[in-house]
């Protein structure tokens, strides 16, 4: 049973219509938030809107004008935001010698670029929401490819770095200028998803795994012996959304089954 921890909250994810955003919209609209879902998928953003209650923009992360343009409609209707998750990301597997560079640029443009936009266009509106000793929340979500790197995924391995160090550059620029809010990143290792399920297709590929077995490959990655699943993630999220992590910024969460650990 949920606890209403994020209760008259407004939240904003990124990524709604994916495994791991659909997943933190369900947590948090259980937990009380109020929700706005941003994806460019408009099916699939718009049946999580309808499961969570939560209000479905159409909108590409990429796009400097669409962020000024969610930011319009979420002052219009709320005058302010109490939490942003950074979620929208892709991923692409290939050796620097086979990435050509408007590649690198989409996953750079799409996994970190849209984080610098989300935060600027949003700031006046968490600062709004927030207050001294209730800060609004920016969560930022990385990978432990953000702390470690991983043959044939260097631009998405680069780009959650740099979500990780946006998180620590602006917790202490924010604090600087006396705005009240925090940013925090989340490091997941490997959690089931159609995303993880076409890496291991191309670690397959590239003879990294076991063909035979690669998902015994992947689990043997984690000390805990399995593989995460995103509502793994998700309630990290809502841990980091809630006040209880009020005094919690510039840090870095990994949920990885202890795959770093090692």
């Amino acid at each position: 049973m949920m606890s209403g921890r994020l209760k008259d909250k407004i939240a904003l994810v990124t990524g709604a219509g994916g495994a791991l955003g659909s997943e933190i919209a369900r947590r948090m609209a259980a937990e009380g938030a109020r929700l706005f879902l941003s994806d460019l998928d408009r099916d699939a953003g718009a049946r999580i809107a309808a499961e969570t209650g939560g209000q479905m923009l159409v909108h590409d992360v990429t796009s400097e004008a669409q962020w000024s343009d969610a930011a319009s409609r979420i002052d219009a209707e709320c005058g302010a935001l109490h939490i942003l998750v950074n979620n929208a990301g892709i991923e692409f597997a290939a050796s620097v010698a086979d990435t050509a560079f408007e590649q690198w640029r989409k996953v750079l443009a799409v996994n970190l670029d849209s984080m610098f936009l989300g935060c600027r266009a949003m700031a006046p509106l968490l600062a709004t929401a927030g207050s001294k000793t209730a800060p609004s929340s920016v969560i930022n979500m990385s990978s432990v490819g953000g702390l470690i790197g991983f043959p044939g995924q260097v631009s998405y391995c680069v780009s959650k770095s740099g979500a990780r160090h946006l998180a620590k550059a602006l917790a202490v620029e924010w604090g600087e200028q006396g705005l009240p809010i925090r940013i925090n990143s989340i490091h997941p290792g490997p959690v089931r998803t159609p995303l993880l399920d076409r890496a291991v297709q191309s670690w397959v590929r590239d003879g990294l795994v076991s063909a035979e077995n690669p998902w015994a490959s992947v689990e043997a990655m984690c000390p805990i012996g399995w593989i995460g699943e995103p509502a793994d993630v998700a309630m990290a999220a809502v841990f980091l959304a809630s006040d209880e992590t009020r005094w919690m910024t510039g840090s870095e969460l990994v949920i990885d089954g202890g795959l770093v650990a090692r």
